[in-house]
């Protein structure tokens, strides 16, 4: 089955909804998600090997949390940038779907090239104004990459109840986590590379290559 197959049944369980209801010992913890900065309260009513006994691991509760920095603190992965990639939704099949259906090789690039963006627009305002052809080019650049050294180490689910507020009603869904690493030489000798590929046309003014210039010397400062 073709993977453009795969997405268009990803997409048509995505847009169904299913309510559920399972109890269980909740667990609090606050929302701080890498995209939208909003906190929320949600209480974790199941997760992956909780039948079994098992505890959630402590890169997912980082994560929840802290964040990225948080994870690669952790003594496992010292000497690695940690990414993981996320989705949620209704539908627990579609999910576990689109987990098995991850592939580091195809996948990671479109990971890495987030996150690169990430950091890039973080230290601007307008990035498209402020690093002229070279931000659109840079995004391209490290999504096509051929980035070799990723490795899965780890994948784990969630399922959320949402507490209502002044703006939202309660809501359940569930959401999948997929834990990749890269060894921090490799990942920066190979960003180093897609830096000199790039070739914008029009090529940045004077205010662009310094803007372009301070966030390179600083990159791995805040990534």
């Amino acid at each position: 089955m073709s993977r453009f197959f795969i997405y268009l049944i990803l997409g048509a369980f995505f847009l169904s909804s299913c309510k559920t209801n399972s109890g269980g010992r909740a667990y609090e913890l606050p929302v701080i998600t890498e995209e939208t900065k909003t906190a929320r309260t949600f209480t974790i009513i199941d997760y992956k090997n909780k039948s079994i006994g098992q505890a959630i691991p402590e890169w997912v509760n980082r994560y929840l949390n802290s964040g990225l920095r948080e994870v690669e603190a952790l003594r496992t992965y010292q000497g690695n940038y940690v990414f993981v990639h996320k989705n949620e939704g209704n539908s627990f099949n579609a999910l576990q779907l689109w987990k098995d259906n991850f592939s580091v090789e195809l996948d990671f690039p479109r990971i890495a090239a987030a996150r690169i963006e990430a950091r890039f627009s973080a230290a601007v305002s307008y990035p498209d104004d402020e690093y002229g052809a070279f931000y659109e080019d840079l995004i391209r650049a490290a999504s096509d990459a051929s980035w070799t050294g990723a490795t899965t180490k780890d994948d784990f689910w969630i399922r959320k109840r949402y507490t209502a507020n002044e703006t939202e009603a309660e809501q359940e869904n569930w959401e999948f986590f997929i834990l990749v690493t890269m060894e921090k030489s490799g990942f920066s000798s190979q960003l180093e590379i897609v830096f000199e590929s790039i070739k914008p046309i029009p090529p940045p003014d004077k205010n662009q290559i310094a803007a372009i210039n301070r966030v390179k010397a600083q990159f791995f400062e805040k990534f």
